[in-house]
């Protein structure tokens, strides 16, 4: 099966060397149709393509891990872009995996084209981008450019910076009980949903960091 070539449908303000240069399913897996339109859509997510050209990333090819071979991985970058490979599929081949999920995974694999090891340095990298990509898609939402704080204080971290774009785009589902009480006044709600949504990203990143096959080169 040949690689298929990404298609931009970004503005026209956009540098073509800061993109996913092809695309490729894996033809020996179940159904590759699909995943072929899941790995485009992701290649033309408007807020992934946004942070590319910010950030100039490049990718040679974007692909996916197959659950059987590498069972415990997410994400892999290799040569710090020359290809990025996301798991895609369920553990049993029955489906896919959410769409917002694998494009956390690609954000942080995005963040090993700078960064090899999981230092500070990566992690505000990282926290930045998923911050950038829940802004953009905020502003796009509301029709406007202006992204401000809504009651919040001023984030004193990338992280921070997420969460509050995370909240204040709507994406609120933090699992667990609400921690919130009927006496809260409105800023102690939105601060404890602030403070739920940075633990809920800290874990998920984590997460990804322990399935994450991509590290420095040895020196």
């Amino acid at each position: 099966m040949q690689p298929c070539q990404v298609r931009s449908t970004g503005s026209s303000a956009a540098d073509p060397r800061y993109t996913f240069h092809s695309i490729e399913p894996l033809p020996h897996l179940p159904n590759p149709s699909s995943a072929r339109d899941l790995l485009t859509k992701l290649a033309n997510d408007p807020a992934i393509r946004h942070v590319m050209n910010k950030h100039q990333f490049s990718v040679g090819v974007l692909t996916e891990l197959a659950p059987h071979e590498q069972p415990h991985l997410l994400g892999l970058n290799v040569n710090a872009g020359q290809a990025i490979k996301l798991r895609l599929r369920t553990d049993r081949y029955d489906g896919f995996r959410t769409y917002k999920e694998v494009r956390r995974v690609l954000c942080h694999e995005l963040t090993h084209n700078v960064w090899g090891d999981h230092d500070n340095n990566f992690k505000e990298l990282n926290s930045t981008l998923n911050k950038e990509v829940a802004e953009f898609e905020r502003a796009q939402a509301a029709g406007t450019h202006y992204l401000g704080s809504a009651g919040f204080d001023a984030p004193q971290s990338a992280l921070e910076a997420e969460a509050q774009a995370y909240v204040l785009g709507g994406s609120r589902v933090l699992g667990g009980a609400s921690t919130s009480s009927a006496t809260d006044s409105p800023e102690e709600r939105r601060r404890k949903v602030l403070e739920a949504t940075m633990n809920r990203l800290r874990k998920e990143e984590q997460e990804l960091e322990d399935r994450c096959g991509t590290s420095a080169p040895e020196q």
